[in-house]
């Protein structure tokens, strides 16, 4: 099958230059039902409303510890909040950084074990713990393009996520957002159709054949199969509390079209969900002629957040 043009989900984004100078985040780990650890990193500050935002990367084979932007920009989206990040399954600090999805030394690990099932169970179990022992009141949510499918997940299943932030998260089903991906890079309809014919026959072999051994693109067999069972239409409805969608208009990586009409046929009926399009923006926040506009992202998100929470305690 022929799927060369095809260019997946990766970080949201992978170069940043730092915003403002942030101390070290504290290393921890504990341990999963199997043996091995959860890695995780919290920057734990001292706020009157012990507020924990929770960062959650994309889906490229690479340490949260040196995603700069994760680390030095996003964090202002609530300046005064302690910050969680989550390593994925098999993955630590050791793993140098790199651009590219098929990395000799992606670790075997995860590419057998990650997905954004077992994404949300390491979350899950991170967050149990740390509500034990930090008593946090306020929880955030922020994550983009598998991150955001990670976090519209989480807050469809723990009651206790104030708010949530998903940025181009895209169609409700992956292999549109696929499709639109490999077309958008196609010379020709001729070399679209032949393209989404092999990928889309990939699709079918995943979903109707048990586990196999497998590494495309910097992912396994679990990783395939789940973002392919995934319909974030249905979790999105199952979400309560405030949830922000933002969407590149620009974005070669996921559907626009698709990602509008599902967040118009949700805020029908969920006026907890609120949607936002920066119709000159790529995939990264970029302009058309390179230059950032993630930080008027980041302040949008800022007000947005700053609204939402006001509104919650006038409603109490």
């Amino acid at each position: 099958m022929n799927i060369k043009a095809l260019t997946l989900f990766v970080l949201l984004i992978s170069q940043a230059v730092c915003s403002r100078g942030l101390p070290a985040a504290e290393s921890s780990k504990i341990a999963r039902s199997d043996g091995t650890n959860i890695t995780y990193y919290l920057l734990a500050q001292d706020n009157p409303e012990k507020t924990l935002l929770v960062l959650i990367q994309g889906s490229d084979c690479n340490s949260v510890r040196h995603n700069r932007r994760i680390n030095s920009e996003f964090p202002d989206v609530m300046p005064q909040a302690s910050i969680l990040t989550v390593e994925k399954y098999g993955i630590t600090a050791e793993l140098p950084w790199s651009n590219t999805s098929e990395r000799n030394d992606c670790p075997a690990a995860y590419i057998e074990n990650d997905s954004p099932k077992q994404r949300v169970k390491d979350y899950t179990q991170v967050l149990s713990t740390l509500r034990k022992e930090r008593k946090y009141k306020r929880i955030v949510l922020l994550g983009g393009s598998e991150g955001a499918v990670v976090a519209n997940l989480l807050a469809s299943e723990l009651s206790y996520i104030n708010a949530t932030v998903s940025l181009n998260g895209g169609a409700p089903r992956f292999i549109d957002d696929v499709l639109h991906n490999i077309k958008s890079q196609s010379p020709s309809a001729e070399a679209y159709q032949e393209a989404a014919n092999g990928f889309t026959g990939f699709y079918k072999q995943i979903l109707n054949s048990e586990p196999f051994e497998l590494s495309m693109n910097g992912h396994g067999y679990r990783w395939w199969r789940n973002m392919f069972e995934i319909d974030q239409r249905a979790i999105l409805s199952r979400v309560e509390t405030p949830l922000l969608l933002i969407q590149s208009g620009l974005d070669k990586n996921v559907s626009v079209r698709l990602a509008q009409e599902q967040a118009a046929e949700l805020s029908k009926d969920q006026p907890n969900i609120e949607f936002k399009m920066y119709n000159n923006l790529d995939h990264s926040f970029n302009m058309p002629d390179g230059s950032s506009r993630v930080d008027d992202v980041i302040q949008d998100i800022r007000s947005w957040l700053d609204d939402s929470h006001k509104q919650l305690n006038s409603d109490s």
